[in-house]
């Protein structure tokens, strides 16, 4: 499993002086019916607090967490892609890819 961030989400670290983020599974979001099958992720950003028993990356100056339930969604050849999304001071990290589970 790879980590890839875009151009605009490196700035946006380089510039905010985000030092950690974090990847989990988002247990709350697509429990409505349009969301079966599909899982999304969570990115947080300086949230180094929220770790347990989360494995470790070092990326360029930047300290990744992430859940050990990602690498049942991910192989070791596949890639996980942080964008940024929002406007103005309103900005947010994210996973931009999306597992469907029902293949």
């Amino acid at each position: 499993m790879k980590i890839k961030f875009d151009e605009k989400s490196k700035k946006y670290i380089k510039k905010n002086k985000i030092k950690n983020i974090v990847i989990q599974v988002d247990r709350n979001s697509k429990q409505a019916c349009c969301g079966l099958g599909s899982i999304d992720f969570e990115v947080f950003i300086n949230s180094k607090h929220k770790v347990k028993n989360f494995k470790h990356i070092n990326k360029n100056d930047l300290e990744i967490y992430y859940e050990p339930s990602l690498e049942f969604y991910f192989k070791d050849d596949d890639e996980i892609l942080i964008k940024i999304i929002g406007f103005l001071n309103f900005k947010k990290l994210y996973v931009a890819n999306e597992i469907n589970v029902l293949k």
